[in-house]
């Protein structure tokens, strides 16, 4: 980007102090001596420093002396000083704080680096409306990171300001890093971001004296913050929007990014410093030409240049790419006067026979030598698109005030946001097809009203009246129930992505929904309801409810207009569970969730339960739902779905030793399962080590995971992942995979888990599941899992063969047992797949070795320390 060539010229941010809004900073860094010249927290923390990392790096990357790194990693604007304001105690960050760091450092800085931001939305927020502020008062020019969400209209505030010189990044290609948010601004169409610079795998100091390597908007936002410090020390007298401007005007333009992705193009400080003439204006955002455009009135813009050198500079003046007679500029041929000014002016008609669209170009101006002065256009001729006047109502019959409404075109996928005012507003949409939603808040009452699909065609008003929705009605037996949580989403799957709203809430008052308009056919709608019930106990939460309800309702095509239910054992399911404990641990917490026909469904309930703990649980079926429990003790997750018929009775243990390795429930979405072999390479995919004694799947992903795989007894790799992939020679051959963790904890079970399983492999032509087999001994155990000392006991075991995989049924069982932490073992007696164990009379733990062999020749050994205890 071409600060070796300024430095060379003679500038490198000397006399220039920029501000920097961050995460504190390490100010022993060798690379910052001599630039510091205050450091402030404003979290309310009193510590200045940096334990995060993230504002070391980012003023390294502005003027970091690269001392510590032998003079390699050196800043963009090694002569400048740093005023540094810790807004950020940890990644999250409070506004309060940014702003008051933003008023403290307008006053004193020419340029302030803000490598942070948030969701965007029509209007001004706080943010935004200091950087305006302050900029106006003091001429400071913020530079402020675009947003790392990838996506259209995701630019972050306060980057989408209009003063604000919002950045992208661009990978060591100059082509726009993947995570790079894109525009255009979010309710208006602004230009946003504006320039763009490096912003992946950068290398900047770290805390502690080091250096780390970091991606994101984060990091391209210094280099554009140095690279103004350098503008600003050769132009003392510049203000932000001059800075901004020059800045702009010189970028580069790169490879097939869009100006909604790279703004003006990659920052250039090496021809800003060159080139003597700048443009007034850093961009040029023309007025929307209505649609349709018979009566289009022309429009002017003029544009201003100056030069700074000591001789007149003549200029040719070029616009581009627009349709024939659309875009004019004149004079054709501009003589900017030494240290004077000069200006043409350019003349939009859209009354062409052209194209609707938005035009993305620039007007440049080239002069003699290398002169460019390249300023970006960006033109709508407005396609065919309608007013949709959307009124609002709130649930007291004012206008509302306090809402937020989407429309989203179910063709293009985009997003427009209607600006809030009391009562509501007009969304100028393109023809098409449009989902529709809208919360209204008032006080602690909130209203989702969703519309399946609103139709464009023509000009259109819709009543948003949130007396129109309904509350939940539910009656159960129980008449202390209340509810753990309401949810309640619509949602559209239109083949390009899912827009959809969810609204939330602890209270029936509290919540209400329905539809706009009429029944429409809406085959891409489903809305969702969950509810999930529960007795509140005396501290107001619901920890050890006796009884959980949770029902889920999904509506295909149609939204609810509330919702009215009486309910009882025999139009619900009922689930008798029992959940052990496998620590001292002894708190968990129980999770239900629904997923229906159209996909991921509403939220139930979310109960804590101190263990071990027996409960009753009611589950609706309607429309066939499957519930997925998940049950969470410690680190230690399980999960199992399961689909229920109405008026019957369920039994459910959960959390029952041993826990081990178990492939009884092989990931049906994957076609190599949790282990598999595609052509020449053999994956692993998260084996669950953990398993419990009814085969729901477990792992630990907290843990590491040694894995290693064997060919013909020689070892072809391993990984600490339980995630790997193993590339194989294409003949058949004899392969051993090894997978083992440990968990540590001495009252935890299974604090050691082993496996090993031996198989014959070859090159495949398609995706094959490995011919894994798993040995699931089920012992009664007691809800501590404990068995008793001193007792003979049968332990049966059932072999889980991978599902879709050749494993074959099951030839030889041996079982093995240790007293002692596996120091000694004793082979116990086996027939037709039960082991008989005989306890020691004093108390510990049981330590089980189980070795199986199909009748294909397949093999699995696998070994559990302190597979349950004895007492």
């Amino acid at each position: 980007m071409g600060a070796p060539a300024a430095w060379q010229a003679g500038f490198d941010g000397t006399g220039v102090t920029v501000g920097v809004l961050d995460t504190g900073i390490d100010a022993n860094h060798p690379d910052f001596a001599g630039h510091l010249t205050e450091v402030r927290d404003f979290t309310g923390g009193g510590d200045p420093s940096d334990s995060v990392g993230h504002g070391t790096h980012v003023a390294s990357t502005i003027v970091g002396s690269g001392v510590a790194s032998g003079g390699r990693y050196r800043g963009v604007a090694p002569g400048a000083k740093l005023l540094v304001g810790k807004v950020c105690a940890t990644t999250e960050c409070q506004d309060s704080d940014i702003i008051t760091g933003m008023q403290w450092l307008a006053p004193q800085t020419r340029v302030v680096n803000v490598s942070l931001g948030g969701d965007d939305a029509p209007g001004l927020d706080p943010l935004e409306t200091a950087v305006q502020e302050l900029s106006h008062q003091y001429g400071t020019l913020f530079v402020v990171a675009a947003g790392n969400e990838g996506k259209p209209k995701s630019v972050s505030s306060p980057a989408s300001a209009d003063d604000a010189l919002a950045v992208a990044a661009v990978d060591s290609d100059d082509q726009r890093a993947y995570f790079s948010s894109r525009g255009p601004r979010i309710g208006d169409n602004h230009i946003k971001p504006e320039i763009s610079a490096p912003g992946v795998d950068i290398v900047a100091a770290a805390p502690g004296g080091d250096y780390a390597t970091m991606s994101g908007t984060s990091m391209a936002t210094p280099h554009v913050a140095g690279t103004a410090a350098i503008l600003a020390g050769q132009h003392p007298d510049w203000t932000g929007p001059q800075l901004k401007a020059a800045l702009m005007d010189s970028a580069r333009p790169t490879g097939e990014d869009t100006l909604y992705e790279q703004g003006a193009g990659r920052v250039d400080i090496a021809r800003a410093v060159a080139q003597p003439v700048a443009a007034d204006i850093a961009a040029i955002d023309f007025p929307v030409q209505r649609w349709p455009h018979a009566d289009d009135t022309p429009v002017t813009q003029v544009v201003g240049y100056r030069n700074t050198g000591t001789t007149p500079v003549t200029l040719t003046l070029a616009i581009a790419p627009a349709p024939a007679g659309m875009l004019t500029v004149s004079p054709a041929t501009l003589v900017v006067p030494a240290g004077g000014h000069a200006e043409a002016t350019i003349t939009v008609d859209t009354r062409v026979d052209a194209p609707d669209g938005v035009y993305q170009g620039a007007l440049t101006a080239t002069g003699a030598g290398d002169l460019r002065v390249r300023t970006p256009f960006a033109l709508n001729r407005e396609i065919e698109s309608y007013d949709v006047r959307l009124d609002h109502t709130g649930r007291d019959g004012k206008p509302a005030t306090e809402y937020t409404t989407v429309a989203a075109n179910l063709t293009t996928g985009e997003f427009s946001t209607l600006a809030v005012t009391p009562g509501g507003g007009v969304l100028r949409l393109p023809k098409g097809r449009y989902a529709l939603y809208s919360t209204i808040h008032e006080g602690s009452v909130s209203t989702l009203l969703a519309q399946p699909v609103l139709d464009v065609r023509g000009p259109v008003t819709e009543a948003l009246d949130a007396r129109s929705a309904k509350p939940v009605a539910l009656t159960v037996p129980q008449h202390d129930a209340a509810p753990t949580s309401i949810n309640v989403s619509a949602n559209w799957d239109d083949g390009l992505r899912y827009p959809g709203v969810q609204l939330s809430g602890l209270s029936f008052a509290d919540l209400f929904f329905g539809r706009i308009g009429p029944a429409v056919t809406a085959p891409e709608f489903t809305a969702t309801l969950g509810v999930g019930l529960a007795r509140p106990g005396t501290d107001g939460t619901f920890r050890n409810s006796p009884y959980t309800y949770d029902l889920a309702y999904v509506r295909q095509g149609d939204m609810f207009t509330g919702l009215t239910r009486k309910l009882s054992p025999k139009n619900l399911a009922t689930v008798r569970a029992t959940y052990r404990s496998q620590s001292t641990t002894t708190t968990a917490t129980r999770f239900h969730r629904a997923s229906g026909p159209g996909g991921s469904g509403p939220i139930g309930s979310n109960t804590p339960v101190d263990l071990p703990f027996k409960g009753v649980e009611y589950y609706n079926t309607d429309g066939g739902v499957v519930w997925t429990s998940t049950f969470l003790e410690g680190d230690n997750l399980t999960a199992q779905d399961s689909t229920f018929a109405a008026g019957r009775t369920y039994t459910q243990i959960w959390n029952a030793a041993p826990f081990g390795p178990s492939v009884a429930q092989a990931p049906t979405l994957s076609p190599l399962g949790y282990a598999g072999r595609d052509g020449d390479t053999i994956s692993i995919a998260s084996l669950p080590l953990f398993g419990d004694a009814s085969g729901r799947p477990a792992s630990r992903d907290d843990q590491p995971v040694r894995i290693r795989l064997l060919r013909d007894g020689k070892e072809i790799g391993s990984s600490d992942s339980p995630w790997a992939e193993f590339a194989v020679p294409a003949g058949r051959a004899t392969y051993r995979l090894e997978a083992a963790v440990t968990r540590g904890a001495p009252d935890t079970l299974s604090t050691s888990v082993s496996v090993a399983w031996t198989f014959t492999s070859a090159h495949t032509t398609s995706p094959e599941r490995l011919p894994l087999t798993t040995a699931r001994p089920t012992p009664v155990l007691d809800d501590t899992n404990t068995a008793r000392t001193g007792r003979v006991m049968a332990i049966p075991v059932t072999l889980d063969r991978q599902a879709g995989s050749k494993a074959t049924p099951n030839r030889t069982l041996s079982v093995s047992a240790s007293f002692d932490d596996g120091r000694t073992w004793l082979a116990l007696p086996v027939l037709r797949n039960v082991a008989v164990i005989s306890h020691p009379r004093r108390a510990g733990f049981v330590s089980l070795r189980l070795a199986a062999t199909d009748t294909a020749g397949n093999t699995v050994t696998q070994t559990i320390q302190r597979a349950y205890r004895i007492s």
